[in-house]
């Protein structure tokens, strides 16, 4: 059943097809979506047949998406258990925090988000199949991909999504279907399959060589998002855990991604007086093929490009780690070789003796006794690239940790723990007190180098990722399933898997709807709910207690966010 015609409903919701804006953004902008380019794609009906009509049109969708990485973050952390307000947060910040935000909140990105929908059903629309060939599949797998991702985050957000593939231009009528987030999935996976490479072979990224293959000196192909990663996360939200662990297996190859030791944080020794190890940040400051899958950078000029996460973060102390992230980090048991010592916590949180975890404790401006109790977000901060603020949205331990979740529902829940406690490489899984035999030869995407000896130095360097922020994971006897408090091993390594998204990926913006994923997966919004609520109890200002939190969020219908499309 098709919903109402989008026309006027959708033609205020800053939906600029990209050659219109070209002339202020190109030209405002500096860094990384200037180019040298001088001319304007037309709108007149023209087909793309050249590369460069296809940069600009390309670059117009990337700003789009500079727009819509702060609400993203906001959103998708605020509402969840991590971050919490602080005494500066403006009304808008409390508003999401405590699921009452209005149509009208900034924060909000439903209209960007469709924007950036019908940019890429413009692009798609306008090349010229017949005269570019296969770059016009290279270009539109992209802007499908893109699409894809925009389309989902409506869905996640706002409930429903009124799903069209046509350009809105001018007073051209559109018809739209209104899908679910199951019948949506669906229908994105059916769209992008065709365009999924066969395995083993690398994905062709657009502008991948040429003069366009690098804007501000990084490589344009961290400014899109492989379409392997983008169909990892429709399985898994579709619950088909075989095909994602096959696309995220995939991705792996394709890029040789790996989760080194290199960027670790590692005490001194077990007196724990100091830290001689700072290599955790340093993944941040720059862009790496081993690491960084999929960034949107921001604009230091151009104004609609620009972030505020690391003011809000930190300079402005609006957005703080919640009590109940920092109690995560400070529960982790922390060994060196075959000992747990004395000083508990994964050093990726608050950086003890400098600034080298993810958020710092300071001291409050009416605290007169020096206490601590101030928990400034850094990671932002250590997020710049060149001069240039950007936003991960994937990097390579969060497809490892994607990997694991699909694996561990498949079944696999040794190999699952494995990315945390040993690392995937040949060396471990050949090391049969970590691993079975059916761990491994059970599916084809469970070969590190263990079994193909010419994939052992592409994963080489794998280690445990657990090991980054609390010491020799795989010495640590207690860092095991346990399923004596009557748990599953399923749900032991889920729980272990969703404890370092925390320690690895928090304030990323992936937290509400991961704490979504898992509740579908268990059939049990009180999932979502409990740690949510054990977070709004303690806030100042709560309208409810935890009781009343736990109720109202039990209720999956009052997750989303207001529309602002009636």
């Amino acid at each position: 059943m098709y919903s109402k015609i989008i026309r006027k409903t959708l033609s205020g919701l800053l939906f600029v097809i990209c050659s219109l804006s070209f002339s202020v953004a190109l030209t405002a902008c500096s860094d990384f979506f200037d180019t040298d380019l001088n001319g304007v794609s037309p709108v007149d009906g023209r087909k793309v047949q050249q590369e460069r009509d296809a940069f600009y049109q390309m670059n117009g969708i990337l700003q789009l998406m500079q727009q819509v990485g702060d609400g993203y973050v906001v959103t998708g952390e605020l509402r969840g258990d991590l971050v919490s307000q602080t005494v500066n947060s403006s009304q808008e910040l409390r508003d999401i925090e405590f699921f009452a935000a209005d149509s009208v909140n900034s924060y909000l990105n439903e209209r960007r988000l469709y924007a950036i929908v019908n940019n890429c059903n413009y692009f798609i629309a306008s090349l010229d199949r017949d005269y570019m060939g296969q770059k016009a599949d290279t270009l539109a797998s992209q802007a499908k991909c893109i699409r894809a991702w925009a389309f989902m985050q409506l869905v996640l957000d706002y409930g429903t999504v009124s799903y069209y593939t046509q350009p809105i231009v001018g007073s051209a009528k559109v018809e739209a279907v209104t899908l679910s987030r199951t019948a949506l999935v669906d229908s994105l996976i059916n769209d992008l399959l065709p365009y999924v490479p066969a395995d083993g072979q690398k994905e062709q990224l657009p502008f991948a060589t040429g003069q366009y293959a690098s804007v501000n000196s990084y490589a344009t192909s961290y400014l899109f998002i492989p379409i392997r990663y983008m169909m990892g996360e429709l399985y898994l939200w579709q619950e088909n855990f075989y095909e994602a662990a096959h696309m995220y297996y995939q991705l792996m190859l394709d890029r040789s991604l790996t989760v080194p030791l290199s960027y670790r944080n590692r005490w001194r020794n077990n007196l724990c007086l100091d830290v001689s190890t700072r290599g955790w940040d340093a993944q941040f400051s720059t862009l790496s093929s081993h690491n960084q899958v999929s960034v949107i950078p921001f604009s230091a000029d151009f104004v609609d490009g620009q972030t505020r996460l690391p003011q809000l973060f930190d300079s402005e102390y609006q957005l703080a780690a919640s009590g109940v992230c920092r109690d995560v980090f400070d529960a982790q048991q922390y060994t060196i070789n075959l000992n747990a010592v004395s000083q508990n916590g994964d050093l990726r949180g608050c950086g003890l003796t400098s600034d080298y975890g993810c958020y710092v404790m300071r001291q409050s401006a009416t605290d007169a006794d020096g206490e601590l109790s101030d928990a400034h977000v850094t990671k932002y901060n250590k997020m710049r690239a060149s001069d240039s603020y950007y936003l991960a949205l994937a990097r390579s331990a969060k497809v490892y940790l994607r990997y694991a979740e699909a694996v561990n529902r498949l079944g696999l829940h040794r190999l699952a723990l494995g990315v945390l406690k040993y690392g995937l490489n040949a060396n471990s899984l050949s090391n049969t007190n970590y691993m079975g035999n059916q761990d491994l030869t059970q599916y084809p995407f469970t070969d590190f180098g263990q079994r193909n000896l010419n994939l052992a130095a592409t994963f080489s360097g794998n280690a445990a990722l657990h090991s980054r922020g609390s010491g020799d994971t795989d010495m640590n006897a207690s860092f095991a399933i346990d399923t004596s408090t009557g748990v599953d091993s399923l749900t032991d390594v889920e729980n272990k898997i969703m404890t370092e998204y925390v320690l690895e990926c928090a304030f990323e913006g992936n937290r509400f709807h991961d704490l979504m994923r898992i509740s579908q997966y268990r059939r049990s919004a009180d999932y979502l709910a409990a740690r949510v609520a054990t977070k709004l109890q303690s806030v100042d200002g709560s309208p409810r207690d935890y009781a009343g939190w736990l109720a109202f969020l039990s209720d999956e219908r009052n997750w989303y966010l207001p529309s602002q499309v009636k």
